[in-house]
């Protein structure tokens, strides 16, 4: 029997729509409010082991491989001039717990995005194709509902017992004072440039579905993602203020990079042609604090997102989403004041997870060597487990390599105080 509550989430991304699968399959009543008409191109093609194993556990295997998307087996990442390259294999658990090599895939959003939301739609997710406006709230200032707005004009509203903000970028419950403020994060004045290419140089068969990423220098870098057979989502990352001072516009600017930012990349390069538009985006950093509460909560890039360097966008999505699923069910239970202790735990956890993230990321970033010295050679197997899914288990704080990586960004904060 379908439980009478309702579940109103705002955005049918990735974490939006398995949400919204997750919840239906519990029999809570579930509705996506989404803006734009599906299927719609966006960036970040690359999925986690993590991401495969939960694609799995859902029951999307053999859409996937229908769907012929590319075959992930890992990441290699490259160092300047195409040296200092270190190897990351796509791990997932074997029968007794332990990490073992498997395989996730390689997306095109349009197609994988859809396949998720019709999931939904299939196991009961009402889907409106509307512009959330306005939070509604009761007396207590909890949220109650959400006023839409259609593309002819329409306005109405929508009554909610919960409401979640899978609205990514856009930050729907912070924008609206119902989540804390949004706050810039470490990387929020990088600007992306990417496009999709044919004749990209692979690796051999069968590790011709790997993910590629060069490194130039601090904050300037390039992706290599197959998503066909034949196609390649190709993109470079570097400082706003670089490319304001090249003085190209973003097609000669990407041009330009694909022959000067890393040796390895203009190898593989050399025969490639673009066969889309190029793309940007800019200003993707942020994190957003107190982003639940007892009647709501944001998902995955709605309340925090830090770098796209090591593809954790989706992974985190779904992970978000698989913790969110029981713990609203968990608080729609409840009265508020029993259900905000739920809440709190589930924020907690999240935090920690996406801490996690950044201190890796920070880590690579600030001293390259010595995360390539723990992925390559004393920590490999460390590595390995945090990039496939034990980024959002307390207990990868104990990982020799998350313990090193703490160390390393306390004395780099340690010696940025004391230059202050």
């Amino acid at each position: 029997m379908t439980d009478a509550r309702k579940v109103v989430i705002i955005g049918a991304g990735p974490a939006g729509s398995t949400l919204a699968l997750r919840l239906a399959r519990k029999g809570i009543r579930t509705v996506i409010i989404e803006k734009s008409a599906f299927p719609r191109e966006h960036i970040g093609e690359s999925l986690s082991g993590e991401c495969g194993v939960m694609l799995r556990e859902l029951g999307f295997q053999d859409q996937l491989d229908r769907l012929d998307f590319p075959v992930k087996r890992g990441v290699s990442v490259y160092g300047p001039n195409g040296r200092g390259a270190f190897w990351v294999p796509v791990g997932e658990p074997g029968p007794d717990g332990t990490l073992i090599e498997g395989t996730t895939w390689q997306v095109r959003r349009p197609e994988f995005d859809t396949m998720l939301l019709r999931a939904a739609q299939d196991a009961g997710c009402e889907v409106i194709q509307a512009a959330a406006r306005a939070v509604l709230r009761d007396d207590a200032g909890l949220p109650t509902g959400v006023t839409l707005r259609f593309d002819d004009g329409r306005t109405d509203t929508l009554d909610a017992d919960f409401l979640v903000d899978a609205s990514g970028l856009a930050g729907f419950l912070s924008k609206a004072g119902v989540a804390g403020p949004r706050e810039r994060g470490s990387y929020s004045k990088q600007v992306a440039f990417y496009a999709q290419f044919e004749n990209v140089r692979r690796d051999p068969a069968p590790h011709d579905g790997n993910t590629h990423i060069f490194y130039q220098r601090k904050h300037h870098w390039a992706w290599m993602i197959p998503i066909s057979r034949t196609k390649t989502s190709v993109g470079i990352v570097v400082p706003g203020a670089s490319y304001r001072a090249s003085g190209q516009n973003p097609e000669d600017f990407l041009t330009a990079r694909l022959a000067d930012l890393n040796d390895e990349f203009s190898r593989r390069m050399a025969d490639a042609r673009r066969i889309s538009a190029v793309w940007s985006t800019s200003n993707y950093s942020h994190k957003i604090s107190g982003f639940t509460g007892p009647r709501h909560l944001c998902l995955g890039d709605a309340h925090r997102f830090s770098d796209p360097i090591f593809s954790f966008g989706v992974s985190n999505a779904l992970k978000e989403a698989a913790l969110a699923a029981p713990a609203i069910e968990a608080a729609l239970a409840l009265d508020p004041s029993d259900a905000a202790p739920v809440m709190r735990a589930f924020e907690s956890l999240v935090t920690g997870g996406q801490d996690r993230v950044e201190t890796l990321i920070n880590t690579f970033w600030e001293y390259p060597l010595a995360f390539l010295k723990l992925a390559h050679f004393d920590r490999p197997s460390d590595i390995a487990e945090l990039f496939s899914g034990r980024i959002y288990d307390p207990s990868a704080d104990q990982l020799p390599a998350m313990q090193m990586m703490y160390g390393l960004m306390h004395h780099a904060a340690t010696a940025e105080r004391a230059s202050a």
